[in-house]
């Protein structure tokens, strides 16, 4: 579905993505894991195209589609819900759903944006019942579910997600991450996610790559990528010389 070959993205003189190339399936989830700097939401804001890259070349779906302005990648199917949830928290939730539909929607398609609408409160109920909610009096979890429910409204088929579980509580974290899960059972969804919790992305994603220093240090599936000694070490929080079960 995504293929990405030898990226090269940079910032003024600074290299910050460097020959990256990696791909996502259909209906699979792939984890983007690695530290703070490390080139990660570069990553995936250059396949939105709110960056622009300097090498390499970007497939979807069999067509290039580095050239093209972020809006006609939306079109496409391509959705990201960004680092921080991006929400508007003035507006409610239902209208913060409703600007999720801007690719598509028109005056002549208010039955299908009702209908989207319904589908994506069958999977969220909670925002259903807080519709009418200002979005900036929900919580943490709340917002973080609001911003993937409007990813959803733009109908995709690859959804790249920056970071969901930034700044919650564990119990928050572990619904987030049911959340993906269903969104790639029940949806057939393709989803690219970055984490810096590599222990809860690693359990649910298929397939893994590390990023470091804007190069791709490791890949495979997830749990080669969660039993290999340095990421444990770097990044589940694991000293592989003492005899401590993970």
């Amino acid at each position: 579905m995504l293929q990405i070959r030898g990226l090269d993205v940079y910032y003024g003189k600074l290299h910050i993505l460097k020959k990256v190339s990696l791909h996502v399936n259909k209906g699979e989830i792939v984890a983007l894991l690695g530290a703070n700097g490390a080139g990660k939401s570069t990553l995936l804001n250059t396949l939105i195209g709110l960056i622009v890259n300097q090498g390499g070349e970007i497939l979807y779906q069999g067509q290039y589609i580095h050239t093209l302005p972020p809006e006609k990648r939306v079109a496409l199917g391509i959705t990201l819900v960004p680092e921080g949830k991006g929400i508007f928290k003035p507006l409610t939730v239902e209208e913060n759903l409703i600007l999720g539909s801007y690719s598509w929607y028109s005056f002549r398609k208010a039955k299908l944006l009702k209908e989207t609408l319904e589908e994506v409160y069958t999977l969220f109920p909670m925002l259903k019942i807080r519709r009418k909610q200002l979005a900036g009096t929900l919580s943490g979890g709340q917002q973080q579910i609001l911003a993937i429910a409007r990813a959803l409204m733009s109908k995709p088929s690859l959804l790249l997600l920056d970071e969901p579980s930034m700044g919650l509580a564990p119990n928050l974290i572990k619904e987030i991450f049911q959340y993906i899960q269903k969104l790639k059972r029940e949806l057939k969804l393709s989803i690219l996610l970055v984490e810096q919790n590599a222990r809860s992305a690693l359990s649910i994603a298929d397939r893994a790559y590390i990023l470091e220093t804007g190069k791709i240090l490791f890949e495979g599936d997830a749990p080669t990528i969660a039993g290999h000694p340095e990421v444990q070490r770097a990044y589940l929080g694991r000293d592989i010389d003492a005899d401590v079960p993970l």
